[in-house]
């Protein structure tokens, strides 16, 4: 075989290889796929076989199912139900059986908790080890409960923060011609795609909306989701401008810059108690290091001197 043509082989060869590699790499739209997959979902569900899938199953998940069966859910119209169930949809657990999967996960972290206490209570100091059950069981209980309410805070600071942005994306949509709730589908949609919370929140109002709610009630419904603070003048803002047939842009507006303004006084706030916060690391850890540093050398001398070295 000549040279030209063992060039042109492996011309071809590197060719086939990189479009290969491209097409195993580039996003490409799967329509076909999508659609099928889609049929799958609906046959599934018409056979009410959404639960799990028993190709996945394992260990865990089947633990989890076998606790579900016998552990009862809250009570949902008892306070403390109603109280888990707003907690739940703070941290964005929305599904309806949120409750039940986190009773579920209490009464397993507590009795893991406690066999793992027992366990290592008997190994190490027997005498010790129905205690460390126990200290095991409440670690287990608390644990699920520190969580959801970290998560909760953490989700709405989110939410805060990223409002007065949002609103700035509503004020353009709107200002350029859009409906309001055309605006609140968009920015929800685009806001989601960037991984910020308040974009599924937006989408919810938008699928309230499009179920038949009216603009308070879908907005109501967000307050009470998420029970940040700044939502609910926002709500009644928006219903006001609706009811009275004011322009939704510049109510948008004002609320935005309120907002900025909110967040400048706190973040001014929170500038002014740092100097406070930080005496006590101050004193407890800086201080006692400064004065063995300083007098240090002065004691050891004084020692010396008294020791008559």
């Amino acid at each position: 075989m000549s040279s030209f043509m063992v060039g042109i082989t492996v011309f071809f060869l590197a060719a086939g290889a990189c479009v290969a590699l491209y097409m195993a790499l580039a996003p490409q739209s799967r329509t076909v796929d999508e659609r099928f997959a889609d049929l799958a979902v609906k046959v599934r569900a018409s056979q009410g076989a959404l639960d799990g899938d028993n190709q996945d199953d394992n260990v865990l998940r089947m633990l989890f199912r076998w606790a579900a069966k016998r552990v009862p859910a809250p009570d949902p119209d008892s306070p403390t139900g109603e109280k888990l169930k707003e907690t739940l949809a703070q941290a964005g657990f929305l599904k309806s059986s949120a409750a039940h999967s986190y009773q579920v996960m209490r009464v397993l972290l507590a009795a893991g908790g406690g066999l793992l206490g027992l366990v290592i209570g008997l190994i190490f100091h027997p005498s010790t080890a129905l205690l460390l059950a126990i200290g095991g069981i409440g670690i287990g209980i608390f644990v699920p409960s520190y969580y959801l309410g970290r998560r909760a805070r953490m989700r709405q600071n989110n939410i805060a923060k990223q409002l007065s942005d949002v609103l700035d994306l509503l004020v353009v949509c709107v200002e350029a011609g859009m409906g309001l709730f055309e605006a609140i589908r968009i920015v929800g949609t685009e806001c989601e795609r960037h991984g910020q919370e308040i974009g599924n929140e937006l989408n919810l109002v938008a699928t309230d909306i499009s179920a038949g709610a009216t603009l308070g009630q879908a907005l109501r419904g967000l307050a009470d989701r998420t029970a940040v603070d700044d939502i609910k003048p926002l709500a009644a803002t928006l219903v006001q401008s609706e009811q009275l047939g004011a322009q939704i842009g510049p109510a948008l507006r004002a609320s935005s810059d309120a907002l900025r303004m909110h967040r400048r006084l706190h973040a001014e706030e929170d500038a002014q108690k740092a100097s406070i916060k930080i005496l006590f690391p101050l004193v407890i850890f800086v201080l006692p290091s400064m004065i063995a540093v300083i007098i240090g050398p002065a004691m050891i001398s004084v020692l010396h001197t008294l020791s008559g070295n």
